[in-house]
């Protein structure tokens, strides 16, 4: 499957990045496979649910697939374009990477694998990148106007993901 390459569809920051976000996949993707991370490679899914809803690109700049025995990390829209999230003021929104583990962690504990990923491979290297603070990672539900938004759901802990963050700190 050829994803099609849309930029013409995106904003492009125009602000330094001074925070991240954390996400989970099954908030604006409502396809089975963006639901439940399984060993299967499931990302071209992603970029189907994309097509249908005429976006041009998945809409985080990076997704976290659990591929086979490992989890992986995708970017899937390049850091100088933004995520648009209706429900994040823009003073964050316009300023943040969007990070998403795919599946739905409202029902399904995250391994300590997929911190450990995440922190490794993606957020460290762009705190490092972008001078952002521990303190500037934020799940989706702390930064949202929807109150009864529980993203990147209830299982996913903050304090787990931070302990990541501080043991593979890059100096």
């Amino acid at each position: 499957m050829k994803i099609p390459l849309r930029p013409s569809l995106l904003k492009i920051r125009r602000q330094t990045v001074k925070w991240i976000i954390i996400h989970h996949t099954v908030e604006i993707y409502d396809i089975p496979d963006a639901r439940i991370d399984t060993a299967k490679y499931q990302l071209p899914a992603l970029f189907k649910g994309v097509l249908e809803k005429k976006q041009g690109d998945i809409n985080y700049n990076y997704v976290i697939e659990k591929v086979q025995e490992d989890y992986v990390p995708f970017i899937t829209r390049p850091t100088p374009y933004l995520c648009t999230w209706d429900d994040i003021e823009d003073n964050i929104n316009n300023r943040a990477l969007h990070v998403a583990a795919l599946g739905s962690y409202d029902f399904l504990v995250p391994e300590n694998r997929l911190y450990q990923v995440m922190a490794y491979r993606v957020l460290n290297p762009m705190m490092k990148l972008y001078g952002i603070s521990p303190k500037k990672i934020k799940f989706h539900n702390e930064v949202s106007s929807n109150k009864d938004l529980t993203c990147p759901g209830d299982f996913m802990d903050m304090g787990r993901l931070i302990s990541q963050v501080r043991r593979f700190v890059i100096k």
